[in-house]
């Protein structure tokens, strides 16, 4: 693999280069006892990462505990029919209609000409009995967008349609992307 832009993929945030983080946090959602933001947006000569934070009021925690009894407020795991049917989705989609889906991590359904969106750290669960109802996560994309928007779409519990969007210029990102300093060659992979 080589790192000089314009499409390369990773399969996570490389080793090999200092990502540049661009400013700014996107509220997805905020309403509903339900804060969910993006932010903290590390940018790579090959993709992005990008810190996914959920907060739900402890005002209305009753009500987010009894939604999934015994089961999870929240969750990104889709591998039996309840997670299906409960999961939340993260959607990061590139200007030109090409989008990665945070299911697709788990049916395996990743076009190759299509964005990849993978888990990447942190906390994406929370169950009934935690005191707090809060998570972080981290996730990767790649590769770089193409010039427009960058729409981040948040599906909570299984919805259909998304609960909160909010948009970057992807000129913000391809930017950061040329500032990104290669700290060592990328080790080539065998084809």
């Amino acid at each position: 693999m080589t790192h000089s832009g314009g499409g390369e993929r990773a399969e996570s945030p490389p080793p090999w280069a200092l990502p540049v983080t661009v400013a700014g946090n996107l509220v997805l959602v905020r309403e509903g006892g339900v804060l969910v933001t993006v932010g903290a947006v590390c940018v790579y000569p090959v993709g992005f990462e990008f810190y996914l934070t959920f907060g739900f009021d402890p005002r209305d925690g009753a009500a987010w505990r009894t939604r999934a009894p015994g089961k999870q407020v929240l969750g990104f795991h889709m591998r039996t029919p309840e997670e299906r049917e409960s999961a939340t989705r993260i959607v990061v989609g590139f200007p030109g209609g090409k989008s990665a889906d945070s299911a697709d991590m788990t049916t395996g359904n990743v076009a190759q000409q299509e964005p990849t969106l993978r888990f990447s750290g942190g906390g994406s669960v929370i169950r009934p009995y935690f005191p707090v109802l809060w998570a972080e996560s981290r996730w990767w994309v790649t590769p770089l967008p193409p010039p427009g928007l960058v729409d981040f779409s948040v599906f909570l519990h299984g919805a259909a349609e998304p609960d909160g969007s909010a948009s970057m210029d992807a000129a913000l990102i391809i930017e950061a992307a040329a500032r990104s300093q290669v700290l060592w060659p990328a080790a080539e992979t065998a084809p």
